[in-house]
């Protein structure tokens, strides 16, 4: 046990120092117009980039895209960006860092728009040092649309102690989405600029509008996965002999199926993909036994369990559409019925506990994996306290949801 526990441990200790060269899946369009599906190194994106690096496969030699020369790329499902020369004002939103000036100083520059939301009127967002611009498109625009807003400030004349200026807004934002984005009972004057509250009302407008949402982000701690598993378990069983420290009863080993569901939810690292997976899978086999220290014996364990798995995975891209994955966890047996010729049936455990670890290669949808579990006792009989239960497996997973 303290071995396999070492292996978990070991598996996340060497992806979390792995963190700095972690890629995942993604693309870029190049000024010519060319995609190409590619691994783009992962990192936090709370500001909109102006490079990234890449690489064709886990392999090959890391290098830099920019801005200069690519016009579109996105990472992973959560990140599109797409290349224009807009004005915008990045004064501070706060009023430490804004200007007494209600209008902003609109400039020139060429930058990555985030797509928050796509349809026939899409959403963008532009960010840097913890102020946040948007941009939205329609049908009428031909490049996006800055959504003004702007803090100020007024100078105090009240000369109350403490005050020296008042902190100001202006919602510019709100009456151009009263004039040109505006669908049924939505009132754009309640709206504050801040990407949910703004995500949320251009899905409300297309959806009103009757316009297919064609993208939208989420949150990683959101993207959930359901799903069925299939699998193979190669299943060996021992225990002492009744006739004492003679010898051992050792069974034939087994391949049994086993089948179920399971959800995985990803967790919202900026360095490292990891997802927790919950398992729930039913297993049958029947297996025979012989015990050489006593002449004509034969047994037979006629097993039956709901087996639940839980634990880490880690995902590691070998290319835009390979992935090999690693997890570790812990696995609990409930008893349904087990039945075995040398115990009486309450001489077996109604709930057994054991650990796996393991990995294996991911494609879309589909997971092909390999688990190791470490060896369990089923028996509580005073007769023959000692058992082993070995188990390895080679299963199939497919994400439904």
């Amino acid at each position: 046990m303290k071995s396999l526990l070492s292996i978990v441990v070991g598996l996340f200790f060497i992806t979390t120092m792995q963190a700095q060269s972690i890629y995942e899946a993604g693309y870029f369009v190049d000024n010519n117009g060319k995609r190409t599906e590619c691994l783009i190194k992962k990192l936090p994106w709370r500001t909109n980039p102006t490079e990234f690096q890449w690489k064709k496969n886990i392999s090959s030699s890391s290098k830099t895209a920019t801005i200069e020369n690519i016009k579109e790329f996105g990472v992973g499902e959560d990140y599109v960006y797409k290349r224009y020369i807009l004005q915008f004002d990045l004064n501070g939103d706060t009023v430490g860092k804004s200007t007494k000036y209600k209008d902003p100083d609109l400039t020139y520059k060429k930058i990555f728009l985030r797509t928050i939301l796509k349809s026939k009127t899409t959403l963008y967002q532009y960010s840097k040092n913890d102020v946040h611009r948007f941009f939205y498109t329609n049908p009428e625009t031909v490049y996006p649309e800055l959504l003004l807003y702007k803090v100020f400030y007024t100078p105090d004349e009240s000369k109350k102690p403490g005050k020296k200026v008042i902190p100001q807004e202006n919602n510019t934002y709100q009456e151009q989405l009263a004039k040109k984005i505006k669908c049924g009972d939505q009132d754009p004057s309640k709206l504050t600029y801040t990407q949910g509250d703004l995500k949320r009302y251009f899905k409300k407008y297309n959806e009103c509008k009757g316009n297919k949402i064609e993208y939208i982000i989420r949150k990683k701690i959101n993207q959930t996965r359901i799903g069925v598993v299939a699998a193979v378990d190669l299943t060996g069983f021992t225990h002492g002999s009744i006739a004492g420290p003679a010898g051992d009863v050792n069974y034939d080993d087994v391949f049994a199926p086993r089948y179920g569901v399971f959800i995985e939810t990803f967790i919202p690292f900026s360095k490292v993909d990891l997802s927790f997976f919950l398992e729930s899978t039913y297993k049958a086999f029947t297996m025979d036994g012989r015990d050489f220290a006593i002449s004509n014996s034969e047994f037979e364990l006629d097993y039956k369990s709901i087996n639940v798995a839980v634990g880490p995975r880690f995902h590691i891209y070998l290319s835009p559409k390979f992935e090999l994955f690693l997890e570790g966890g812990l696995t609990v047996d409930f008893n349904i019925g087990t039945e075995a010729t040398q115990f009486m049936e309450n001489e077996l455990e109604n709930t057994t506990t054991d650990y796996f670890y393991g990995g294996g290669i991911g494609s879309g949808r589909l997971k092909i994996g390999f688990r190791q579990y470490s060896p369990k006792n089923i028996s509580k009989s005073t007769a023959i306290p000692d058992s082993e239960l070995t188990t390895s497996s080679l299963y199939v997973s497919f994400n439904i949801f």
